[in-house]
């Protein structure tokens, strides 16, 4: 990893921080309704961000609805995006106390009983806000979260969102490097602790290699497999982690259990039960999955079945 992750930050990213945590430090009512406001009017009404995409795809996810439902999911998908934003700049400096307030979430015994001295898979997506997700990991206490992530091309804002994920009981991996950490840490464990491996599995996945269509709202994509294949391969029970909206800044996680490690299942089968939940969960609340996010950018062409690429990703 880059050796600024190990040290100070630079002077972009310590003001963008220190802004950050100006906002973290005020009242919710304030920073998820006078500011939140603000973020959603300008993103609705100002900058209108990416609302042909937004529009386009859900139009093709649910051609059931009419035009007006489908603005007026977009228009609360803006109050989504919103509270995103929001939500994240109110990590600099989250206290433990408040960690396990933001997501409620209740384990039950058989998925105590599952990763109990385990490494395991734990995939959750771009349902409600994600960065809440590692929080989840608190109530497992013998284990470490490692979660995978994208590094972004402005090493500032890189930075930042680094020194904003980073804590004692959760670190973030280059997702290129995860496989590695993960079999260097595999027999010892990282700080006498067990490896919760946190992916995020709904990104818009380049093809390599075979591909495998998944029928997910409407149309054939493409999803990422590495947390089946490290399951099937390494023997590593899969949990999902569902959430839903409660209040601003606050969720309730659900978590379910996929494969227990040891079941004998066909290829695709793991990757299978996480779109089901998946969609589940969108249909439940349509308005707070990422829609602004170019999700289908590959297609299957429908006399060939060949891999073709829409650039413009709807």
């Amino acid at each position: 990893m880059s050796s600024y992750k190990e040290g100070k930050m630079s002077f972009g990213a310590r003001a963008l921080w220190v802004l950050c945590r100006a906002v973290a430090i005020t009242p919710s009512w304030f920073h998820y309704g006078c500011l939140g406001g603000l973020v959603y009017f300008v993103m609705r009404y100002l900058v209108r961000y990416r609302r042909k995409l937004i529009i386009a795809q859900l139009t093709t996810s649910f051609p059931e609805k009419s035009k007006e439902e489908i603005a007026a999911i977009c228009n609360d998908y803006y109050h989504t995006l919103a509270q995103t934003v929001i939500g994240t700049m109110t990590l600099a400096g989250m206290s433990m106390e408040k960690r396990l307030q933001v997501l409620d979430v209740t384990l039950s015994d058989e998925v105590r009983k599952v990763v109990e001295g385990r490494d395991f898979v734990y995939m959750s997506s771009h349902h409600n806000f994600w960065e809440f997700a590692q929080f989840s990991g608190l109530r497992f206490e013998k284990h470490l979260t490692i979660f995978a992530y994208h590094p972004l091309s402005n090493k500032v804002w890189d930075e930042l969102y680094y020194h904003l994920r980073v804590s004692k009981d959760g670190l973030p991996i280059p997702s290129s490097q995860l496989i590695r950490f993960f079999l260097e840490h595999r027999q010892s464990g990282v700080d006498g602790k067990r490896m919760l491996l946190g992916l995020i599995a709904d990104q818009n996945a380049a093809p390599k290699g075979e591909v495998h269509w998944y029928n997910f709202l409407n149309r054939p994509t493409i999803f990422f497999e590495g947390g089946e294949q490290l399951a099937l391969k390494f023997h590593l029970p899969v949990l999902y982690l569902g959430m839903s909206y409660v209040a601003p800044g606050r969720y309730k996680g659900e978590i379910t259990l996929l494969y227990d490690g040891d079941e004998q299942v066909e290829k695709h089968e793991i990757t299978e039960r996480y779109v089901r939940q998946l969609e589940r969960d969108i249909l439940r609340e349509p308005s707070r999955w990422m829609w602004s996010h170019r999700r289908w950018k590959f297609y299957p062409d429908p006399e060939t079945g060949e891999l073709r690429c829409n650039r413009k990703g709807m």
